[in-house]
């Protein structure tokens, strides 16, 4: 298990998204950031595969705007790190995902360094949820207890 903010370059990440531009952006993103980007792939089924495949699991996980790969991931692998990166911020959508048990959410349209703080924090077992869903997340958490 990866500690401590200095050790970014032993965090592996995963990314999961189908626009092939945009993954490349997150990915050079990351690794610009000192993060090591394990696989990527544009589906669920090919991170399914990529993750028997490597046989390591990454820290994280970010899936963009795909709920359903999270879920699928998840019911399979529930102590998977998923961040999802999207610009759905409707309530239910927000619900849904934590219901399904993802370790953290960042809006596409807020800080780009905000991806990356996310992931240290989920590196470091903790949650992350934008500030734009902070107001739904407290709610369902708060409903949880």
């Amino acid at each position: 298990m990866n500690t401590g903010k200095d050790n970014k370059s032993n965090v592996c990440v995963a990314v999961i998204d189908d626009n092939a531009q945009l993954r490349d952006m997150s990915v050079k993103q990351l690794e610009k950031s000192g993060y090591t980007v394990l696989f990527q792939t544009g589906n669920g089924q090919e991170a399914l595969q990529k993750l028997k495949e490597h046989g390591g699991w990454p820290d994280v996980c970010i899936i963009e705007e795909d709920f359903a790969t999270a879920k699928v991931l998840l019911k399979k692998h529930p102590d998977l790190k998923v961040l999802i990166s999207s610009t759905e911020d409707d309530t239910e959508r927000v619900r849904d995902v934590l219901k399904a048990g993802v370790s953290g959410y960042v809006l596409k349209f807020s800080d780009p360094e905000e991806l990356v703080t996310a992931i240290r924090a989920l590196s470091e077992n903790k949650k992350y949820f934008s500030v734009g869903i902070s107001g739904i997340v407290t709610e369902y958490f708060k409903n949880q207890s």
